[in-house]
C-alpha cells in the first residue's frame, strides 16, 4: 500500500503471544515504541495508513476473504486443470486444524486501532482528531463483524443465533488478554455501536481508500441488514450520497480504470505491493490461462446478454491443453494487466441500494424496495424495462441480483447463511465454458441449510495458545 509505515506493534497471534520475558524487551531495529510515537498528527495519520494496509493480508481483502465465500457456495466449480487449490473449502472438509487461517489479520487491524484510539489524547480536540478516532472505529468495527461473520451464526440465521457464540471483542493493546466468546447478539451491538459513532466523527471526504461518511453508512446499512433490523438498514442506506455506477463505467471498475459506484476500497501500489487477489481465480501462463475456478455455468446462464457484468466478470479463454473456460475476470488485474493486482473492493453503493431493496421487502414495502432494486438494474441492463414485481416474486429478484451483481466479492456464503438457505450446486454441468467437462461429485454437491459447519472452525493454532476458547459446535 501506498507510503505503508512499519508495524508499530508486532502481534504474533490473533490477540494473544507468547514469548520469553527477554524477548518481550527487545524491539526490532526499523521499530518505535508506542509511547515515543502518537505525538503529532502526521503520526496519527501514518498509523492509520498501517490500520488500513493490514487488509492486504493474503488471508482477508488481499485473496482469501473475496474468494472464498465464493468458493464454497454455488457460484464457481472447481477446473481439474488447475492447482486445485481451496479444495478443502470446496468440499466443506472443515477442519480445526485445516481451517482458515483469518483470524490473525482481522484482530492485528484490531490492534493497530486500538493503539490509535488508546493515545488519542495526545491530539489537540477538533476535527483532525475527530477522524482519525472516526477511521480507527469503523476499521475496528469492520474487522470484527468480518470475524463475526466466518466464524460466528449470523442474527437471522436461526431463532437461536443471537445467543450463540460471538467473537471476542478487544478493545486494549494488552497482548497476553484473554477473553471469553460473547453472544452474538453482543458482538453486533459493539459493531453497531462503533460504526454509529463513527459515522459522527469521520470526514465527508477522506480520499480514495478510507473510511468516510458514506463509507460508514454503507457498513452500517450491511450490519443492521444482517442484524435483521430493517428500518435501521434503510435509515444507513438513505444517509449514503453515492450514486450506483453507470453500465457505461462499470467494467473499468474492475480494472481500476475508475471508483464509479466505490464506496470504500483498500488501495494497493501494483509494483511497490503486488498483492495478486485476482490469482484466487486463476493465473495466466506463456499466452494461456491456468485456472482454479471458474463461474458455474448454471449461474453464467443466468446473466442475461444485455447485462454488462457477463462481460466484466468473464471471459472465454483456453488453457495449454485447449480447453476453453469461463474465466473468472473480475480481478484480473489493471487495464493492460493480468496479474491479478488490483484495489480490493470492499463495499460499493450497488450493495446499498440491494440492502434497502431487501430491508423494504422484509418490512412488505414493495414499491420502495422495486425502486431500490431497478436502481441497480437500470444501470446493468441495456434498454431495461421494469418487470414491476411484488411479493414473493420481488424477493426472489432482488436476491437474484445480489447473487449476480457481488459475485466474486466475498459475499455468497453470508448470504445463504443469513437467509438459512442451503448451498445447492449443479451435479451435471462440468467446468467447460460450454457446460462440458467434470461435474461435481454428489457427495459434494448440496449441503443443508443451518448446518453447523456454515461457521467455520476456530484454528487449532489458537485454541493451543488459549485452550478454554470455545470451539464451534460440530468441530
Amino acid at each position: 500500500m501506498k507510503n505503508t509505515i512499519k508495524i508499530l506493534l508486532l502481534v504474533f497471534g490473533t490477540m494473544f503471544f507468547s514469548s520469553c520475558e527477554s524477548e518481550l524487551e527487545q524491539l526490532p531495529n526499523n521499530s518505535v515504541t508506542p509511547g515515543s510515537y502518537y505525538t503529532n498528527l502526521e503520526e496519527f495519520e501514518a498509523a492509520t495508513r498501517g490500520v488500513y494496509a493490514g487488509f492486504l493480508s493474503g488471508a482477508y481483502y488481499g485473496g482469501s476473504f473475496l474468494s472464498r465465500p465464493d468458493i464454497m457456495t454455488d457460484n464457481v466449480i472447481i477446473a481439474q486443470e488447475g492447482r486445485l487449490s481451496n479444495r478443502n473449502f470446496f468440499e466443506w472438509r472443515h477442519a480445526p486444524n485445516l481451517a482458515w487461517g483469518f483470524m490473525r489479520a482481522p484482530y492485528i487491524i484490531i490492534n493497530r486501532s486500538n493503539l490509535i484510539l488508546e493515545n488519542l489524547d495526545n491530539l489537540s480536540a477538533g476535527a483532525d482528531r475527530n477522524n482519525i478516532e472516526g477511521e480507527a472505529r469503523a476499521t475496528r468495527a469492520l474487522a470484527l463483524f468480518d470475524l463475526a461473520r466466518v466464524f460466528s451464526q449470523i442474527p437471522t440465521q436461526s431463532a437461536s443465533a443471537s445467543q450463540s457464540l460471538g467473537m471476542p471483542i478487544i478493545t486494549v493493546t494488552d497482548p497476553t488478554i484473554q477473553i471469553p466468546r460473547p453472544t452474538v447478539e453482543a458482538t453486533y451491538t459493539y459493531i453497531i455501536d462503533e460504526l454509529e459513532a463513527a459515522k459522527n466523527l469521520v470526514n465527508t471526504n477522506n480520499g480514495s481508500g478510507r473510511f468516510n461518511k458514506d463509507a460508514v453508512n454503507a457498513l452500517l446499512s450491511r450490519a443492521y441488514l444482517y442484524n435483521g433490523d430493517d428500518l435501521g438498514a434503510i435509515n444507513a442506506a438513505n444517509d449514503v450520497t453515492a450514486s450506483v455506477s453507470s453500465r457505461s463505467t462499470f467494467s473499468g471498475i474492475w480494472t481500476d480504470s475508475n471508483e464509479d459506484g466505490v464506496i470504500l476500497k483498500i488501495n494497493q501500489d501494483r509494483i511497490l505491493d503486488g498483492v495478486g487477489i485476482g490469482i484466487e481465480w486463476s493465473q495466466s501462463a506463456n499466452g494461456n490461462v491456468v485456472p482454479e475456478y471458474v463461474m458455474a455455468f448454471d449461474l453464467f446462464n443466468l446473466y442475461d446478454n444485455t447485462d454488462i457484468r457477463k462481460s466484466a466478470y468473464t471471459l472465454i479463454q483456453s488453457d495449454a491443453s485447449g480447453n476453453f473456460y469461463n474465466t473468472i475476470i473480475k480481478m484480473f488485474g489493471e487495464a493492460g494487466q493480468n496479474n491479478g493486482v488490483v484495489d480490493a473492493k470492499v463495499i460499493r453503493a450497488a450493495e446499498v441500494f440491494l440492502n434497502k431493496a431487501e430491508a423494504h421487502a422484509n418490512r412488505g414495502e414493495f414499491a420502495d424496495a422495486l425502486a431500490a432494486l431497478d436502481m441497480v438494474r437500470s444501470n446493468r441492463y441495456s434498454g431495461f424495462t421494469s418487470p414491476g414485481e411484488t411479493g414473493a416474486a420481488l424477493v426472489d429478484a432482488i436476491r437474484l441480483e445480489r447473487r449476480l451483481e457481488l459475485f466474486a466479492e466475498g459475499h455468497r456464503l453470508f448470504d445463504l447463511k443469513r437467509w438459512n438457505e442451503p448451498v445447492v450446486r449443479n451435479t451435471t454441468n462440468g467446468e467447460f465454458f460450454d457446460g462440458t467437462g467434470t461435474p461435481i461429485p454428489a457427495a459434494f454437491a448440496n449441503f443443508a441449510a443451518g448446518d453447523t459447519q456454515f461457521q467455520l472452525p476456530i484454528p487449532q493454532s489458537e485454541i493451543n495458545i488459549y485452550p478454554d476458547f470455545q470451539q464451534n459446535p460440530g468441530y
